[in-house]
């Protein structure tokens, strides 16, 4: 079975679309501060514009095969280089799931616990998932999102009081400033992981409900990444929020009823552990499906698989051992995704709308 529904494809667009925005927020936020709120929104319009017009072309036009629609905006060979560029951007998220996710663990919970260790436990039994058919993909995607949302709505519920709407405002106190554009310009790209699904558009099947489910999961995406700065702002004010690297994981450890009950890491823990597993997941899936394209075999992409993990893995030790050499690879990403993930599939698929249309017309 290699063939998905529209609510499948809901379901992977969450998947890829909340978790980073939601782990490392300091890395806008130290350029937005306490404007980090409205920055998210206006990014959050232009990500679902986004996405509704690629969605909208594909199903205009009638062709959800992404190297396809590369191809016939720009020629074979170019396409091809576009295509091996979104494979480059696709092995940097591998190593951004693994090292944030080792490296927040460490950092705020497993202090005594390596991160070299924390990956091992996290790249290699993923190998055994990545290897079995898109179904498996599926399942795993849709009941790790279904229990990451209850555990947020809990979370939302627990950490409540302690949150001081007040902190929000006032807004643009120091006017429209530059580092306002640039904190938009990495949320936008952090936002980016949005298009990891396009390599899934070819495989979904009953198109006929793809953009409302589309756009339920992009309202969902969105209001959970607006409550989430928000919180993380109402919690501790953009200061003390900036000091911290992983500031959701500070903000859960605040919960406490009765004086016995403090149980918020491990809502939090499940949102990152398994928000990190899906995304990983789902980018190497999107991978091994687009080097399919290049006339890999079966055979061939076994081994690519074992040794991309393994390269996953090294390169996000060095990156992960180091939480400032970590930060400085995720401002680094968040610009490499704008470019990849939102501007060049705007590009190719705009030329491509055009083309279309044209040669309709004619």
């Amino acid at each position: 079975m290699d063939k998905i529904n529209t609510k499948h494809f809901a379901f992977l667009l969450l998947a890829t679309g909340i978790v980073s925005l939601k782990t490392y927020p300091g890395v806008f936020m130290r350029d937005a501060g306490r404007d980090s709120w409205i920055a998210v929104t206006v990014a959050s319009v232009l990500i679902f514009a986004f996405y509704i017009f690629i969605i909208s072309t594909c199903k205009k036009t009638e062709v959800y095969n992404m190297r396809e629609i590369y191809e016939k905006a720009v020629g074979k060979r170019l396409g091809d280089i576009f295509i091996a560029l979104f494979i480059v951007n696709l092995f940097a998220t591998l190593i951004e799931c693994v090292s944030a996710e080792a490296n927040s663990m460490h950092t705020n919970m497993l202090l005594e616990t390596p991160t070299w260790y924390l990956m091992i436990f996290f790249v290699f039994p993923i190998i055994y998932t990545i290897r079995k058919e898109i179904v498996s993909i599926i399942t795993v995607t849709v009941i790790g999102i279904i229990l990451i949302m209850m555990a947020g709505i809990n979370l939302g519920i627990l950490t409540a009081r302690y949150k001081d709407w007040s902190l929000l405002f006032p807004i643009f106190k120091d006017g429209l400033k530059f580092n306002f554009f640039v904190a938009l310009a990495k949320i936008l790209g952090l936002y980016g992981s949005v298009s990891i699904t396009l390599p899934y558009l070819i495989r979904v099947r009953n198109r006929k409900s793809i953009i409302k489910h589309v756009i339920i999961a992009l309202l969902i995406i969105i209001q959970m990444e607006i409550v989430s700065t928000t919180g993380v702002i109402t919690t501790f004010g953009t200061v003390l929020a900036n000091t911290m690297p992983y500031p959701k994981l500070i903000q859960t450890q605040q919960v406490s009823y009765f004086r016995f009950l403090e149980f918020g890491e491990l809502y939090v823990m499940l949102q990152i552990l398994g928000g990190w597993m899906l995304k990983y997941l789902i980018s190497f899936y999107a991978m091994l499906s687009l080097l399919k394209g290049f006339g890999l075999k079966r055979k061939h992409l076994i081994w690519i698989t074992y040794i991309v993990s393994l390269a996953a893995y090294i390169s996000s030790y060095f990156i992960a051992d180091n939480l400032f050499r970590l930060f400085t690879f995720f401002n680094i990403y968040s610009y490499l995704f704008l470019f990849n993930f939102i501007i060049i599939p705007l590009i190719m698929f705009t030329i491509f709308a055009l083309k279309q249309s044209s040669s309709t017309q004619n």
